[in-house]
Order: structure tokens, then sequence, then C-alpha cells
């Protein structure tokens, strides 16, 4: 069955008549057939979306779904956040689906119990995630054998180049490797009589723009945990190998002038000052969405995009990279919970929603369907980025109930570092990380 058969024949119980819906609903035996009777229901729907494009969007795809089954009516509320959810549930008063810009908190609400488990559902309409959706799409959306969430639309990561600057330093190939990264960022950059930095050929630092991402795994073929759940930040020598190649870089161009750099530039990642957008910089890491921005900011700037360039020798795959995207929920406390997730999977797997809505928002579509169905597929640009979502050693970094703070000190972790001065060895840092990691996961779970 294609995706919008499935999400057709999508996840209602037989005797479900009834507008309402509990947290102890029973799991769902029989699908909901096309043609079937049921009494007209309103679907409230939170999601992080705001700006016009993508209000716009999702409110078709909102009129679309009530065209086709006129018994459902969604109701859409933007402008809503993970705490904003977080609150709303505290108080009794939780959306009947969620949708998160980031799957930062999938095994946190899946631990608690904030979310329902989809795999009931998914079981009954014959959906099988493996062949709907790539694999980093749906392995961030899973917690202990639970599916907690479901995809909307993927965010992929690649390295961004500028080939005029590359032609004018005599580089004929963008880089494969983190070494020829680093050679060729001060093959590219250039000086001004003072010393200055005229044009950047790469900025390392991990507080700068989305370079967080250098550091999730991808590049050197790196699990965040072991097999027992423990973080690997001491046991795998590749992360200290990271740390490394990065420092060193920062250090090439100097502290205070990459404390500069970030300080003027930070503001703008998103926006037509954005240095690679503006000739500051020879090479970025940005998400696909960049390239929605560069057409309308600078549509004449002859740029490539490849994978990030990898460790060599770690055995990670060349066209990897993170991927990560806007997640749907199922509330364990949604009024109406099994129409709830009819919506989602009708949103997860409508081929025609997807394409639309990725070309709204400069996102990559989140199906094997809607990637090949997309118009953007075949462009040069958005290829890359589209390989980087299929590749199966793309993904996330594995998530538990500690959420976001995970990340945070990691990040932070990453930071102290790169603004340490000579070539230290990062093995104290990363055993002192991994310990506070452990510890708070460890408490989560508690």
């Amino acid at each position: 069955m294609t995706p919008v058969a499935l999400a057709a024949a999508v996840i209602l119980t037989a005797a479900c008549t009834s507008t309402g819906g509990s947290s102890t609903a029973s799991a769902p035996s029989v699908a909901i057939k096309p043609g079937d009777n049921h009494a007209a229901t309103t679907v409230t729907v939170w999601s992080f979306t705001h700006l016009p494009n993508e209000v716009k969007a999702f409110q078709a795809a909102a009129d679309r779904l009530h065209a086709r089954y006129s018994w459902l009516t969604v109701k859409l509320v933007q402008n809503k956040d993970d705490a904003d959810f977080t609150k709303a549930v505290a108080a009794g008063e939780s959306p009947d689906v969620f949708i998160s810009s980031s799957p930062d908190s999938v095994a946190k609400f899946c631990h608690n119990k904030t979310v329902a488990d989809l795999n009931p559902y998914l079981a009954a309409a014959g959906i099988d995630t493996a062949k709907t959706f790539p694999a980093g799409n749906y392995k961030y959306m899973q917690y202990q054998g639970e599916q907690c969430a479901l995809p909307l639309l993927t965010d992929a990561f690649g390295l961004y180049y500028n080939k005029a600057m590359f032609r004018a330093a005599g580089i004929t190939a963008p880089p494969r490797t983190l070494d020829e990264l680093r050679a060729d960022a001060e093959k590219l950059t250039i000086k001004n009589p003072d010393g200055s930095i005229k044009q950047w050929g790469f900025v390392p630092a991990e507080a700068y723009n989305l370079n967080n991402t250098l550091y999730e795994g991808a590049l050197t073929g790196s699990s965040f945990y072991d097999s027992n759940g423990k973080s690997t930040l001491a046991s795998d020598p590749n992360w200290a190998k990271l740390l490394t190649w990065a420092q060193r870089l920062n250090a090439f161009y100097g502290q205070d002038q990459v404390k500069r750099f970030i300080a003027q530039y930070q503001p703008h990642s998103d926006d037509a000052s954005n240095p690679f957008t503006s000739g500051k910089v020879a090479m970025e890491v940005d998400g696909e969405w960049h390239i929605g921005e560069l057409a309308d900011n600078a549509p004449k700037l002859d740029y490539g995009i490849v994978p990030v360039p990898k460790l060599a020798g770690s055995g990670a795959s060349p066209g990897a990279g993170e991927t990560a995207g806007t997640v749907m929920y199922l509330p364990t406390k949604a009024a109406h919970q099994q129409e709830a997730a009819f919506a989602i999977a009708n949103m997860a797997t409508d081929t025609q929603f997807l394409t639309d809505l990725a070309t709204a928002m400069s996102n990559v579509p989140s199906t094997f369907a809607s990637l090949a169905a997309w118009k953007n597929a075949s462009d040069p640009h958005w290829a890359t980025m589209v390989a980087i979502n299929k590749d199966p050693g793309s993904g996330y970094t594995p998530l538990t109930p500690a959420g976001a703070e995970i990340g945070t000190v990691w990040g932070s972790a990453i930071q102290s570092f790169d603004q340490s001065s000579g070539t230290p060895d990062p093995t104290g840092l990363l055993a002192e990380t991994a310990a506070k990691v452990d510890q708070l996961n460890a408490a989560a779970k508690n």
C-alpha cells in the first residue's frame, strides 16, 4: 500500500463512533475504511509554526483532510513549543496533537507517559515505519521499543561551499575528510595587512551557527552511548580526535578573532548578512532551509553542497550527516485520542501534504514516497540533502529522558576546549563530561 492509501485506512476501532476518547482508550484492532461513517469530531492540533507560509501550508493540509473525511475537522493552534505543551498537560488541558520543531523531548515525553505509544495504531493500520520512512527520520522517534512520535519533514545538515572562492584558491574539489577541510580552510583564508581576516575559510567553533551538528557522531562513526547506555565520550578515541581537529583550526585563526566573528555574525545566521551569503566565509555547515534563504538573498551565488567531511579511518559513512526534524506526538491525555491518531497518520504519510509543506518551509520531505515525488529532489543542491536524509548512517543523537540537558553539557565542554590554548589533551575533559552525562541520564530515569 502507498503511504496515502495507508493513511486512508488508518486507525480507529470498529466500534468507535463517539466524539470522545481518553487516556485509557483501548488499543485499536480494526482500521477505519474510506467511506465509513463517524461522528463529527474536531481535533485540536498545536504546532510550532508561526510564519505565514508555514501556517498557510498547514491550513491547506487541514482543509484537504476535512474535504476527504467530512466528519473530521482539524483546529490548528500556532506558535506552541515544548514548554507550552508541558504546561498544558500539567494543567489538564492537553491538545489532541502536538507538533514540535525538535525531537529533543521524544524520550522524556515517552518515559513519563506524556505521549502515547503509536505502535498499536500503526499495527492496526498496517503501516510499516521501516518501509515508509528513511531510517534517519524515524530512529529518533523511538524510545525503548515504543514509537513515541512520527516524523513530519526532516532537517539535513551539509557543508555549503563557495565555488568561485574554491577556483580562486586553486581547489578543484570539495573536501571529503576533516584533514582536507582544514587544509582547504587555511588555503581559502585571506588576511588583511594588519593580520585581521578578510575572508574566512571555515569557522569550526561549536558556538557558531549550526556547528553543534559536527559533534553528534556522524563525522566519526561514533555512537553517543554504548550497549549498556553509558556515554562513549571517554571510551571512543574518535571524540578526542574530533575535538583536537576543531581546536587546532580555531587556534589557526586566533581565539580573539574567532570570538569577534561569532559576536558579529551569529545574530545573522539566517538573513542576508549571513557570512556565507555575503561572501565573508568560503564554507559553512547549515541546514537545508539555507537553500531557500540563499535563493532569496543571493540568487546568483555559485555554490555547492556536500555531506560534511568525515574523520579519515573512522568508518563513518561518507554520505551520512545529522538529520533531525519536526515530530508529531499523540498526547496520552488527548480528548480525542483515536481520531487524533488518525490525523497524525494522515499528515505523516500524505505525499501531497509533505511535498507542499517541504516546498513552503524549505525542508526535506520525510517519507520515501514524498521524496520520490518531490519536484525539488532533482535540483543539485536539494539532491545532496535528500541523499543525506536517505543515508543509513544519518541520524540524531540517541535520545534519553534527560532531553536537551545532555546537549547543553556536551556543548559547554566543546566550547571550553575550543577556547583552550596550545594543543591540550582533551582526555580529562571527555571523562568528566561522560560522567556528567551518565549522572543526568540516571537521574532522569528515576
